[in-house]
């Protein structure tokens, strides 16, 4: 089985805190430093992104009349791992998705076609855990019947890549200019 992480994997364009630092007008650092302590019970689902706008109106002063996190994501498919998807399942493998994410953009990747690429998803929003929490892992793992290191997990964050080697699925690194030598290297060998 092959985990894929969706954020700066399968799609690309994902940055979104520095246009909404600067849509409410205050630093980067400002709106991280607040933001860091809401983002995973964000993406496990357990605060509203509504709720924590509310929250956001109060630190900054500042009137939030929608979901920011949504309005600034805009997504894009990353096509070289697209094909690596798709040439992976046609050869019979199971491909799951493993992502940190939020309901808004959830639906913003259903809509452009993202979620039809694996075989399941395990949004962390609906899973009620998140990366780097090796119960998140865990948990795919038992879903789909499958022993750790008959798993392989594809990301692009150094932290949730050992996260899932402390527990025996091996992983690849997918960030900075070796990424795609080091896709190819990995996955060409599967292909023929």
């Amino acid at each position: 089985m092959f985990l894929f992480d969706m954020g700066n994997v399968v799609v690309k364009g994902i940055e979104i805190n520095e246009k909404i630092a600067e849509h409410l007008g205050v630093s980067l650092q400002q709106f991280e430093l607040d933001y860091h302590h809401w983002i995973h019970p964000l993406m496990e689902g357990e605060v509203s992104s509504e709720l924590y706008w509310r929250h956001a109106e109060k630190v900054f002063g500042k009137k939030i009349e929608e979901d920011l996190l949504e309005k600034f994501f805009n997504p894009y498919l990353n096509i070289e791992m697209v094909s690596t998807i798709a040439k992976l399942r046609m050869q019979g493998y199971n491909v799951v998705c493993a992502s940190n994410t939020y309901e808004s953009h959830w639906e913003i990747l259903r809509d452009m076609d993202a979620l039809s690429l694996f075989d399941r998803l395990y949004p962390s929003h609906e899973v009620g855990l998140s990366k780097p929490a090796t119960a998140y892992f865990e948990h795919i793992l038992a879903q789909e019947g499958v022993l750790a290191h008959e798993a392989y997990f594809v990301d692009d964050s150094i932290e949730h890549i050992e996260s899932a080697r402390s527990i025996g699925i091996p992983a690849l690194h997918y960030a900075g200019p070796s990424a795609s030598l080091e896709l190819k290297r990995v996955f060409e060998p599967l292909f023929g």
